[in-house]
């Protein structure tokens, strides 16, 4: 079980993957920092550092006979802190590369059977829905039959974190595992199939399918999100560097900017008589600049320093008193499912790059043994049929 995967990142996808024995045999991206964690982590036999678009005018840089790519592209300007102009933008149309690609190596014969892209909730409404519309349409052109999903890595670990992700399967192999949607459906079988995991299926996908009956959509069985057992105070590192920390007077600032019904909350929080934890966000509300917390065991959602609300907060409070800290690397890493000898940058700031911009780790173990091993399986068995025929 082999793949490729492009805007790899520091290797979250294959540290998930890897868990349930698929290899990288080639991995790319343009950032050096992200190489260099990359590398520190799995070695660079298998890393190609450069602009995605190179792989087009070399396609043999890319391994041919490869079952799996997956592509984890920039979501700049398909997310909220982005400028929204979704794959028109510079960035995120940087998928436009790995399509072209696909076509190369299909007009040889060496197309991978199955392809997975990984992006932000916006991709599913990006241009009301066109971005995700087309980027099936071409899909469906190469022969693929195509699923989406959207998983949050709040059923793995304590992070809120929804990401959606875009199954395309060759049609010969769709056949065998996908339920795939009649032009006709009169009784509407499919849809309720469809409805069958909201958690998985939501309404803006609904709508987006609606929109586009006449593409090869497909159903890929998948059972129920697991329930999350970890909590925030299972992340939160206990020695940290005193530089951490903050002030009173910087702390004191913060708790100012809450609202009377988060000031409630971290006074729970205060009663208790061992630490609990919160995390916190800025935010700009009827423009004024507010604090919210969250105690439900929950951090929001990880971004990279330059995008959104930057760095998250951690408040530790109990017998009376609160203190106020920025998440550590580490507690990032953890928030992303990254085992603890996992090697970060030096640099904090390269370090919250690094896990802000990346994908959860669990969440790939999940879909690696639920549907890409199922998959791969499928695919040796009609292949084993082809040869005893």
């Amino acid at each position: 079980m082999n793949f490729a995967e492009f805007f790899a990142g520091v290797g979250l996808v294959r540290e998930g993957l890897s868990h349930c024995g698929w290899e990288c045999v080639w991995a790319n991206d343009y950032s050096a920092d992200k190489e260099a964690v990359y590398v520190a982590n799995y070695g660079g036999e298998h890393f190609a550092l450069g602009d995605v678009w190179q792989a087009v005018s070399t396609p043999d840089i890319v391994p041919d006979d490869v079952f799996l790519y997956t592509a984890s592209f920039p979501c700049t300007d398909l997310s909220v802190a982005g400028a929204r102009q979704g794959l028109a933008g510079k960035e995120s149309g940087s998928l436009g590369a790995v399509i072209q690609l696909l076509a190369s190596k299909d007009s040889a014969g060496n197309a991978p059977p199955v392809v997975m892209l990984e992006n932000v909730r916006g991709f599913l409404t990006s241009h009301e829905g066109l971005d995700v519309i087309n980027t099936v349409a071409n899909f469906n052109k190469l022969g693929y039959v195509v699923d989406i999903l959207e998983i949050d890595a709040i059923h793995f670990v304590p992070q809120s974190r929804p990401r959606v992700f875009l199954f395309a399967v060759k049609e010969w192999l769709a056949e065998e595992v996908m339920k795939i949607k009649p032009q006709q459906d009169l009784l509407e079988k499919w849809w309720l199939d469809f409805q069958a995991r909201p958690l998985m299926r939501p309404r803006n996908l609904e709508k987006v399918i609606k929109k586009s009956h006449e593409l090869q959509w497909g159903l890929l069985p998948v059972p129920d999100l697991p329930q999350r057992t970890s909590s925030l105070k299972d992340i939160v590192e206990t020695e940290v560097e005193e530089s951490f920390w903050w002030s009173k007077e910087r702390s004191s600032k913060l708790i100012g900017q809450m609202a009377p019904s988060h000031l409630g909350q971290l006074q729970a929080m205060m009663n208790s008589s061992v630490p609990k934890y919160g995390a916190v966000y800025r935010r700009v509300r009827k423009g004024i600049s507010r604090a919210e917390i969250r105690t439900d065991g929950v951090a929001g959602c990880l971004r990279t320093p330059k995008g959104g609300s930057s760095k998250q907060i951690l408040i530790e409070a109990h017998n009376g008193e609160y203190r106020v800290r920025y998440m550590t690397p580490r507690e990032y890493a953890r928030l992303q499912g990254v085992r603890d000898d996992f090697v970060l940058p030096d640099n904090h700031n390269k370090a919250y790059f690094a896990m802000g911009d990346a994908v959860c780790v669990d969440v790939l173990e999940f879909i690696g043994n639920e549907i890409l091993t199922p998959l791969y399986n499928a695919y040796v068995e009609k292949a084993d049929a082809r040869l005893a025929g």
